[in-house]
Protein backbone atom coordinates (compact mmCIF):
# COMPACT_ATOMS: atom_id res chain seq x y z
CA UNK A 1 0.00 0.00 0.00
CA UNK A 2 1.19 3.27 -0.81
CA UNK A 3 1.55 6.17 1.19
CA UNK A 4 -0.63 9.53 0.86
CA UNK A 5 3.43 11.04 2.18
CA UNK A 6 2.56 14.11 4.78
CA UNK A 7 4.73 16.88 3.42
CA UNK A 8 4.25 19.88 5.33
CA UNK A 9 2.36 22.17 7.33
CA UNK A 10 0.45 25.29 6.37
CA UNK A 11 1.27 28.04 8.77
CA UNK A 12 -1.52 29.51 10.82
CA UNK A 13 -2.75 30.22 14.69
CA UNK A 14 -3.98 27.11 15.15
CA UNK A 15 -2.45 23.39 14.11
CA UNK A 16 -5.21 21.23 12.80
CA UNK A 17 -5.75 18.73 10.36
CA UNK A 18 -7.08 21.30 7.84
CA UNK A 19 -3.46 22.92 7.92
CA UNK A 20 -1.41 19.25 7.15
CA UNK A 21 -0.31 18.77 3.56
CA UNK A 22 -0.62 15.51 1.74
CA UNK A 23 0.63 14.52 -1.58
CA UNK A 24 -2.93 13.54 -2.71
CA UNK A 25 -4.68 17.03 -1.74
CA UNK A 26 -2.10 19.68 -2.21
CA UNK A 27 -2.83 20.95 -5.29
CA UNK A 28 -6.16 22.00 -4.19
CA UNK A 29 -5.45 22.86 -1.03
CA UNK A 30 -2.64 25.49 -1.82
CA UNK A 31 -5.37 26.71 -5.00
CA UNK A 32 -8.15 27.12 -2.19
CA UNK A 33 -5.44 29.04 -0.04
CA UNK A 34 -4.07 31.30 -2.68
CA UNK A 35 -8.19 32.44 -3.75
CA UNK A 36 -8.59 33.47 0.38
CA UNK A 37 -5.31 35.24 -0.28
CA UNK A 38 -6.60 37.12 -2.98
CA UNK A 39 -10.05 37.79 -1.50
CA UNK A 40 -8.32 38.98 1.72
CA UNK A 41 -6.53 41.84 -0.05
CA UNK A 42 -9.13 42.83 -2.11
CA UNK A 43 -11.31 43.23 1.24
CA UNK A 44 -8.25 45.44 2.70
CA UNK A 45 -7.38 47.44 -0.29
CA UNK A 46 -3.82 47.22 0.27
CA UNK A 47 -0.38 46.69 -2.37
CA UNK A 48 -0.22 42.89 -0.85
CA UNK A 49 -1.79 41.43 -4.56
CA UNK A 50 -2.17 37.83 -2.80
CA UNK A 51 -0.09 34.58 -2.89
CA UNK A 52 0.47 32.31 -5.75
CA UNK A 53 0.25 28.28 -5.03
CA UNK A 54 3.49 27.93 -5.89
CA UNK A 55 4.67 30.57 -3.14
CA UNK A 56 3.14 28.41 -0.44
CA UNK A 57 6.01 26.02 -1.39
CA UNK A 58 8.62 28.32 -1.14
CA UNK A 59 10.45 27.64 1.73
CA UNK A 60 11.96 31.40 1.92
CA UNK A 61 8.77 32.85 2.01
CA UNK A 62 7.42 31.19 5.53
CA UNK A 63 4.32 30.33 4.45
CA UNK A 64 4.39 26.67 5.45
CA UNK A 65 6.77 24.45 7.48
CA UNK A 66 7.83 21.94 4.73
CA UNK A 67 9.40 18.41 5.26
CA UNK A 68 12.15 16.80 3.21
CA UNK A 69 11.08 13.28 4.02
CA UNK A 70 7.42 12.08 4.85
CA UNK A 71 7.12 11.64 8.69
CA UNK A 72 5.22 8.53 8.15
CA UNK A 73 7.05 6.33 5.61
CA UNK A 74 10.22 7.59 5.14
CA UNK A 75 10.24 8.29 1.69
CA UNK A 76 12.06 11.27 0.22
CA UNK A 77 9.59 14.26 -1.16
CA UNK A 78 10.22 15.17 -4.83
CA UNK A 79 9.29 18.88 -4.48
CA UNK A 80 10.62 19.77 -7.93
CA UNK A 81 7.85 17.53 -9.26
CA UNK A 82 5.33 18.99 -7.15
CA UNK A 83 6.09 22.32 -8.34
CA UNK A 84 5.74 21.40 -11.69
CA UNK A 85 2.61 20.10 -11.17
CA UNK A 86 1.46 23.22 -9.98
CA UNK A 87 2.08 24.99 -12.98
Amino acid sequence: MKCDCWLGILSDYHQSDENDLHLNTIIEKLKEESKQSFVMSDILRTRFKGYEPKDYIDRRRGLATLFSFCPVCGTKINWKEIRGSLK
